[in-house]
């Protein structure tokens, strides 16, 4: 019978190159199907790769699985200024917002 781990003890195994693949097609917001269209896998592959991942961060779900990664550092999150919507061409050529700042009286 398999030992029950206590949640103070780090996680036994790293996630593998791949698993970290689809953890980020996870935190992209994929489903399996279309995480594995991208990968050109299986479904049922990403389905074990996504087992697998609950399993070595000892998650029930996947909101609780990218929330232990975030905790851990594993995903990368972009910050609230960067435009990743836009190509660099479109960046370049907006004008640079303006905020003018008035004295407090």
């Amino acid at each position: 019978m398999d030992t029950v781990v206590p949640f103070s003890h780090p996680r036994p195994d790293q996630p593998t190159p791949r698993e970290r693949e689809i953890l980020n097609c996870i935190w992209a917001g994929l489903t399996s199907q279309e995480i594995a269209a991208r990968l050109r896998v299986a479904p049922k592959t990403v389905e074990s790769h996504r087992a697998n991942l609950l399993r070595k961060f000892r998650a029930a779900n996947a909101a609780q699985l990218l929330r232990f990664a975030l905790l851990e550092g594993l995903l990368d999150v972009p910050s609230p200024n960067s435009d990743t919507n836009t190509s660099p061409k479109a960046r370049t050529q907006r004008s640079p917002a303006v905020r003018k700042l008035t004295p407090l009286k």
